[in-house]
Parts: C-alpha cells; structure tokens; sequence
C-alpha cells in the first residue's frame, strides 16, 4: 500500500484519502481568496470606472425606458457592496474548509478570514491609487462573519431535519 502524504492517494484502494477530502474542501476558500487579491489589485483609476459604468448599467437596466430620471437617487458604493460580498463568501468557504463546524471552527474561520482582510488592506497600499482602510478590515470581518453565521445555521438546521427524519 502506498500512501502520498499530504493530500494524498492511497494506491491500494484507489479511493481518494482523508487528506485529499480536507484538501479539496478548502478549494472554495482559495478561490474566494484569489477573486479578492485580484480586485485588490486593480489600481483606482480602473476600478473607479469599472463601478462607475456599472452604477450607470444597473441604473439604466432598472428605470423605466421613458424618463430620465434613474431610480436610484444616489450613486451605489459597488466597492463596499463587492467587500461584503466576497469576504461572506470567504468566511463560509472557511467554515467550510473545517469539516467539524464546532465553535472552535467558527472562531478560527473569523480569524482567517480577518487575517486575509488585513493582509489585503496592506497589498492595497502598494497598488496605484489604493490605501490600507482599518474600516475596510472590520467591514470585511463583519461580512466574513456573517457568511459564517449564516452557513452555521444552515448546517444546524439540516442536521435538525436529518435528526428528526431519522427518529421517524
């Protein structure tokens, strides 16, 4: 029998190993990681006309074809929209990635994904254009933390549900 250790392959049974599940369960994590590093590292002047001319398609796209006047009366701050959306996907790829869910596994994702969201802050200030914000960290950990309570009680009520399917 061999065995790859790590994020092994057991030869013998040609079944992926333990190691190889907790390996893949964290590819979501990385992906979400590698979307924010790569938005982080777009300098201002791009990513300020990339939102505007966003703003300017939603708001065409949702007001009505005969007035001028857009349905939304203020400019929509899509990089605070795209913070809290990629770091609550962060946060619960991380809840994800620790296969137990305990509490301990809700404090270590938060602080993952807290640590990420500092580090991201300080890639920013070498990007042209881009500062480190401490707002911008507890943002980011605000969202990573509501992506890991929202997938904790996901997890709480199927297990709620397969429990009582089971007594029956």
């Amino acid at each position: 029998m061999t065995e790859i250790r790590g994020c092994g392959y057991n030869s013998e049974m040609r079944l992926p190993s333990k190691h190889l599940h907790t390996c893949l369960r964290w590819i979501p994590a990385i992906f979400f990681a590698s979307l924010i590093f790569m938005f982080s590292a777009t300098p201002a002047k791009q990513v300020a006309k990339t939102y505007d001319q966003l703003n300017i398609n939603v708001t065409q796209a949702v007001s009505p074809t005969n007035t001028q006047t857009p349905l939304f009366s203020k400019t929509i701050d899509w990089l605070k929209v795209g913070h809290v959306i990629g770091y609550f996907c962060l946060g619960a790829a991380v809840l994800f990635a620790h296969s137990s869910h305990s509490r301990g596994s809700v404090f270590s994702a938060l602080m993952i994904s807290s640590l990420y969201a500092i580090s991201d802050e300080f890639h920013q200030n070498f990007i042209p254009g881009r500062s480190a914000s401490s707002w911008d960290v507890l943002l980011d950990s605000l969202a990573a933390l509501a992506g890991i309570v929202v997938l904790r009680l996901i997890i709480m009520k199927l297990r709620q549900r397969i429990m009582q399917e089971s007594s029956e």
